[in-house]
């Protein structure tokens, strides 16, 4: 079906592949600095049940949601090819992130100009959250290209006249082939579908009530091109889905009601992992959403269907993560990253717009206007980088160090909450595992002081409360390890001396 697309402008740079071409180099560059530096928490969970076990028993197992299963397969892939390294580990999502720039180009260039698709790809480049996700073993960036793919595919399809129904239909069966990629890569790729499903529906709805007529190539392309979505998933998913349903439908570890559940904690946590300090985060990301809301309300002028294919899969991410009562965590947004950058782009131009009408009385130079904002944000962005190659994500090892310098001989060592996993499974340390308030003084040694590391003190006090209490009534902190990973510090404290027995 037709859409109600407007053809973007063409005027713009000279020989734009160059520059996609040079941008698509630079976020390699970006995303293939410091790629070793010591793995966080999900990355060594990534690693250790699944990366590092065969094909086969990746392809039939499903211990928790930190599955990717398609991201480990490729991980599995790179190690066997280039050995066990942390650069190796994170290889495919430095690569999907790269794919993201011309993908996302590809997509700005049907609802925008050149010059502002360039801008878009330019800012997702040298963006710190892109380059953070782009070097963290774990399905997100493929998610965020399949997402641009299948939405730059989906836009094709129902903007295709009933006269090329032949090619439409390879096209909406390659749709289909990507959905299911993508479901196979993380499961909220089936909200980008759904989404896109409703708009489907909408458009034909339109129709309709307009008195056109409606092909059945309009209608049943389409649907082949979601059922070929839909049986691809199944036929990927087939070999864990009970464990699968199981896990989705509330089985497993139970739910915590936290302040992650907080839309505030979310909005707070976004500010924070822009990378430049909470304070400057909330200033940046007030400005953001002023700019966002610009270029939304710009592109919804111009064109309707664009502006609900940018909203609308966070929009429902977000009711259904409220509606099961999921963690907000800012990374299940993450696939609509190059949206958001999209978004900016059009806010700049649409502010350099008023800007030019404003000072200059002359509509004409808003291009000019907009081009210089879209500018000092690809400079503001090259602050906040730095972050990303300064500090690890988490600092396991500086923790680890600090204790093995400082503890005396005899004083034990324990670890509660999220801490448990990474140094006795990852790093091979024999220090106590502690859950309950009985562990913790079975784990004491009489006459000695005793250490404990920690990381994320909403799970704690969740998981483990008797040891939250000890924490905060026998232990002091000693030295907090920062890294990039909002609330991802690692605590080391330690106690006084118990009694010696008598």
């Amino acid at each position: 079906m037709a859409s109600e697309q407007s053809p973007p402008s063409e005027q713009g740079l000279s020989r734009p592949w160059l520059w996609l071409a040079g941008l698509t180099a630079l976020a390699l560059i970006l995303r293939l600095i410091r790629l070793d530096q010591q793995l966080w928490y999900d990355e060594m969970t990534t690693l250790v049940q699944s990366v590092r076990q065969p094909f086969l028993k990746i392809l039939t197992s499903y211990t928790s949601k930190n599955q990717h299963l398609l991201y480990s397969l490729l991980a599995r892939i790179s190690i066997l090819a280039f050995g066990d390294h942390i650069w190796s580990l994170r290889l495919p999502a430095v690569l999907f992130g790269t794919a993201c720039v011309p993908a996302l180009y590809a997509l700005a260039r049907r609802m925008a100009s050149q010059g502002e698709a360039m801008l878009a790809a330019a800012l997702l480049t040298v963006s710190y959250n892109h380059v953070w996700f782009s070097q963290n073993a774990r399905g997100y960036t493929g998610l965020a290209f399949w997402t641009l793919l299948a939405t730059t595919l989906f836009l094709d399809g129902v903007s295709r006249r009933p006269s090329e129904a032949p090619s439409g239909m390879r096209l909406w069966l390659l749709y289909g082939l990507v959905v299911g990629l993508g479901m196979y890569t993380h499961l909220t790729m089936g909200l980008v579908a759904a989404a896109h499903g409703i708009i489907f529906l909408g458009l034909l709805a339109g129709q309709v009530r307009a008195g056109q007529g409606v092909s059945r190539q309009q209608v049943l392309h389409p649907l082949a091109g979601f059922a070929l979505g839909g049986a691809v998933t199944l036929l990927l998913y087939a070999p864990i889905l009970p464990p699968l349903l199981n896990r989705s439908m509330g089985g497993g570890v139970p739910a915590m009601r936290t302040e992650w559940n907080n839309p505030g904690w979310m909005l707070l946590e976004t500010a924070r992992g822009l990378g430049a300090g909470r304070l400057a985060g909330v200033a940046a990301l007030a400005a953001a959403a002023l700019l966002l809301l610009a270029g939304l309300w710009s592109v919804w002028r111009e064109n309707r269907l664009a502006a609900t294919l940018l909203v609308l899969p966070g929009l429902l991410t977000l009711i259904s993560l409220l509606v099961v009562k999921q963690n907000l965590w800012p990374r299940f947004f993450f696939f609509s990253i190059g949206f958001g950058f999209l978004l900016l782009a059009r806010g700049a131009l649409a502010c350099g717009a008023l800007a030019a009408r404003l000072f200059e009385k002359s509509p004409e130079a808003g291009t000019r206007w907009g081009m210089a904002l879209g500018l000092l944000m690809l400079a503001a962005s090259l602050w906040p980088l730095r972050a990303a190659y300064i500090y690890p994500k988490q600092d396991f090892q500086g923790a680890m160090q600090f204790v093995d310098a400082q503890r005396q001989p005899g004083e034990p060592v324990m670890l509660t909450g999220l801490a448990i996993f990474p140094y006795r499974e990852y790093y091979g340390r024999d220090w106590t595992a502690v859950e309950t308030r009985a562990q913790l003084e079975a784990a004491r040694v009489p006459g000695k002081a005793a250490w404990m590391i920690y990381w994320s003190r909403t799970y704690v006090q969740a998981r483990q409360p008797e040891v939250w209490n000890a924490l905060g009534t026998e232990f002091s902190i000693v030295r907090q390890f920062r890294g990039t990973l909002g609330d991802g510090i690692i605590f080391v404290s330690r106690s006084a001396e118990t009694p010696a027995a008598k």
